[in-house]
């Protein structure tokens, strides 16, 4: 009996042992299901089931952290996405609609209204036909009504609306005054819940305001969508209020020109003046062609590709870069650009590409050429050219190497004053100019044209592009970098000290040295990093020489790109491969992965813990399987690499024998596939269960001497058999499918008083062992006698989880009558005879 119950103590310390390891495997189980369900695109699993986990699973809690994190970051790109596209749907609006302000007003807030998802809106503009008398002027509205009825007119400062435009600033209220504006349908009226009204401001200068209503709050994002917009719509707005002052300003030089014919006689005594306005003009037109020359010069100096195609897909122009890319062939304007595709599939392809600029479209997309047997890939971006009455003539084209991400973008809009006083002086001398002003008219429009070609081309880009002169003052900027510095408070104009932006001292002085740099002759690109109002932006620039028709430096141009998306971006992934590899090397069991060649990627700090402490010293490329000298060891183990390259997951059991000692683990394989799907590597998780296969072993040793003389079973805290040996099959002459599931009064015999039941189970619930001599039934209706003690299991919190019993089966059948009655008499039961 001594050796029976040391035995039992032993089974009981293995099942508490197994017990254990299969909840580890079970969390790791679900941790992998986990991490499945998210590499699928699936943020909103559960783990397990159920996000709520105990504090001391860590696995757990640092999983459903990082999904949680996933989740925002994904929430953030949908956000960004809503306000790109929705920028991008409101420039070809600007564009398509720009003639007639009061259609594109109707259309702006008509199509603003549905896309933010409000319910109604307005749009003002500012009515300054008399500087006296100035005032806000609805032009359209979508689902509108005043209480009493519609206003046309707002004086400047009058209410919330009219505060804005003095104020330049958006307004946003939750608290809408009870009188203030109702939301009507057919339904009934209600008051908003939000109303946001945003300036239309440009340059300080504030040319109308748009209102918008909502039933539900408007978010943060919703609102910046709103202001940038406003910044394009007062652009659009303040160009087509001067296109129309400039029509009116030409009616009234026509009706002029009638009366400046009467004056022939006085024309004639200005015929010497109007010899010297010619020279004027020609020295004008010397300069405007200078100025193209410069913004040549100014395209040239980008490491971008830049071109422009007309619709016969012929080159109208290209910039240096672009020739360069292509040096084998004779690329210049009139080039047909379909030659340098090599298939007919590439040509076809590309013109379909360029069908959708003509047809008025803006896109960029990422693309994989080959020049001159090189791979490369390019940022590419398309946008359609406009001529005055809006038709598409051209296509422009930005090719940028996405590893330097930066686009060509151009304005030249400091040079619009000045055409427009030579616009002034022409159309004051026209009549004085009779003899030559047709031809004076058609130079100036190719001029303007030409002009405006070229700004529309450096327009074209997001990027940041400035000039500065030899003293590092303004020359020229474009929209986005005007943009850029008005939103950090910096109002810009020609002759604005560029240094002024940077702080006195160093950092400074580091900035002058990158200026000089360039006004040396020298192009380079720097990323540097700026901090205002408490916000830092990085930004990649290309800073160049500019030179004049003699081959000197007169100024530098400098291309600027915003790349703080990006930085923040590889912070977060190096925080996030920071944080995937203290969790792998959290892990207790050994993690690797192996390319196609069965070479180490990576690997935790327990495999490589576990592999040098073998004499074994790991490193990225080391061959896995030299691990195995054996050519058969090394084919059993590769067949099982390349199922997991053919996309299967499995686990298998493998032994590793070193200095004389086995080890045992339990090996996992799961394939690594890229975004499109397909296997590029393979995972592999190696659990060490030497101490688990060895326990077991010498369980199993001790189970079968055990079985040769002792009767064994178990079952679940309700009696049902969960384990039969093979002792008890031979007594009660069961097979052990036969047993398996069943209850234990399977073996009851008629003969044994429920009394002693009762007695069994009241002992062995209240967790105490039982011991008894019993009379069991055979399968074939024979008896046996046993000697059994039943032993409850209980888990950590001390709950019965199963019973083990343990029985020794009395051959002789007068000793065990004996020895049953003497337990009845003890117990108080009826005897046997």
């Amino acid at each position: 009996m001594k050796f029976l119950s040391y035995a039992l103590i032993k089974k009981n310390y293995l099942d508490t042992l197994n017990q254990r390891i299969a909840s580890g495997q079970q969390e790791v189980a679900g941790a992998t299901r986990f991490v499945k369900e998210i590499e699928q695109g699936n943020l909103e699993v559960q783990y397990n089931g159920d996000d709520k986990v105990d504090n001391g699973n860590l696995l757990a809690s640092s999983l459903i952290s990082m999904r949680d994190q996933m989740k925002r970051f994904s929430q953030e790109e949908r956000q960004r996405n809503w306000v790109t596209e929705g920028l991008a749907k409101f420039v070809d609006i600007l564009r398509s609609k720009n003639d007639d302000i009061k259609v594109l007003a109707e259309d702006i807030i008509s199509n603003l209204i549905k896309y933010m998802g409000a319910n109604q809106g307005a749009l003002y503009v500012v009515n300054d036909d008399r500087h006296d008398d100035m005032y806000l002027e609805m032009l359209a509205c979508y689902a509108y009504d005043r209480k009493k009825h519609l206003t046309q007119r707002i004086e400047i400062g009058e209410g919330v609306t009219g505060q804005v435009v003095l104020e330049k600033r958006t307004t946003y209220l939750t608290v809408i005054p009870k009188d203030f504006i109702r939301i009507t349908s057919g339904l009934g009226e209600a008051s908003p819940k939000a109303l946001l009204i945003v300036p239309l401001k440009i340059e300080e200068q504030v040319l109308g305001v748009i209102e918008i209503a909502s039933f539900t709050e408007i978010k943060r994002y919703k609102i910046d969508f709103v202001e940038k917009l406003a910044e394009s719509i007062a652009a659009t707005v303040l160009a087509v209020k001067t296109n129309d002052r400039t029509r009116k300003l030409l009616e009234e030089t026509q009706q002029q020109a009638e009366q400046m014919r009467s004056q022939e006689e006085e024309m004639r005594q200005n015929m010497e003046e109007l010899a010297a306005t010619q020279e004027e003009m020609h020295r004008v037109l010397t300069e405007v062609q200078g100025k193209e020359r410069y913004m040549i010069d100014l395209i040239d100096a980008s490491t971008d590709s830049i071109l422009t195609v007309d619709k016969n897909m012929q080159i109208i122009n290209c910039n240096t870069q672009f020739r360069s890319t292509y040096a084998g062939m004779d690329i210049g304007k009139g080039f047909d650009l379909t030659r340098i595709f090599a298939t007919a599939e590439e040509k076809e392809r590309y013109r379909g590409l360029y069908q959708r600029v003509f047809e008025g479209e803006s896109f960029e997309m990422t693309d994989h050429v080959r020049v001159n047997g090189t791979d490369m890939y390019y940022q590419l971006s398309y946008s359609p050219i406009r001529n005055d009455a809006g038709d598409v003539m051209a296509a422009a084209v930005f090719a940028k190497d996405v590893t330097q991400i930066i686009k060509a973008k151009n304005d030249a809009q400091h040079q619009s004053e000045e055409l427009k006083a030579q616009e002034e002086e022409l159309r004051q001398n026209m009549e004085e100019l009779s003899a030559t002003q047709e031809e004076m008219q058609r130079i100036l429009q190719s001029v303007q044209a030409q002009e405006r070609y070229l700004n529309e081309l450096l327009n074209a880009s997001t990027d940041s592009i400035y000039t500065l002169d030899k003293d590092l003052k303004l020359i020229s900027y474009n929209k986005a970098f005007g943009a850029a510095l008005e939103g950090m408070g910096v109002p810009l104009q020609k002759g604005f000290e560029m240094l002024s932006l940077f702080p006195e001292g160093e950092e400074r002085e580091k900035q002058r040295a990158l200026y000089l740099r360039a006004l040396k002759g020298e192009t380079f690109e720097v990323t540097t990093d700026y901090t205002a109002n408490g916000v830092t932006s990085y930004h990649t620039s290309i800073n160049a020489p500019l030179y004049n028709d003699a081959g000197e430096i007169f100024a530098l141009a400098s291309y600027s790109h915003e790349v703080t998306q990006q930085v923040e971006m590889q912070r977060q992934t190096q925080e996030n491969e920071r944080y995937l590899n203290e969790l792998i090397n959290a892990a207790t069991d050994s993690i690797y992965t192996l390319d196609k060649s069965f070479r180490l990627i990576s690997f935790n700090r327990v495999f490589g813990d576990a592999l040098e402490s073998m004499g074994i010293p790991l490193k990225k490329g080391f061959e896995i399987l030299s691990l195995f000298p054996d050519k058969a060891e090394q084919d059993k183990q590769r067949a099982l690499y390349e199922r997991a390259l053919k996309g299967e997951s499995f686990e298998e059991i493998s032994t590793y024998s070193s200095n004389g000692e086995t080890s045992y683990y339990a090996n996992s394989f799961a394939p690594l596939r890229n975004e499109a799907g397909e296997v590029f590597a393979i995972a592999g998780f190696a659990k060490d269960i030497t101490e688990r296969v060895n326990l077991q072993k010498q369980a199993e040793k001790r189970e079968s001497v055990l079985g040769l003389t002792t009767i064994l079973s178990e079952a679940d805290e309700r009696g049902v058999i969960t384990l039969v040996n093979d002792k008890l099959c031979e007594v009660s002459k069961y097979k052990r499918e036969e047993l398996i599931g069943k209850p234990h009064s399977v073996f009851r015999h008629p003969d044994m008083p429920k009394e002693l039941f009762s007695l069994f189970w009241q002992t062995i619930k209240a967790g105490q062992v039982f011991k008894g001599i019993i009379k069991n039934r055979a399968k074939d209706g024979t008896h046996y006698w046993v000697d059994a003690t039943i032993v409850p299991v209980k888990d950590d919190t001390g709950k019965i989880v199963q019973y083990i019993g343990a029985r020794y089966h009395i051959t002789d059948d007068t000793l065990a009558l004996t020895l049953y009655n003497r337990q009845a008499e003890a117990l108080k039961l009826p005897k046997l005879f």
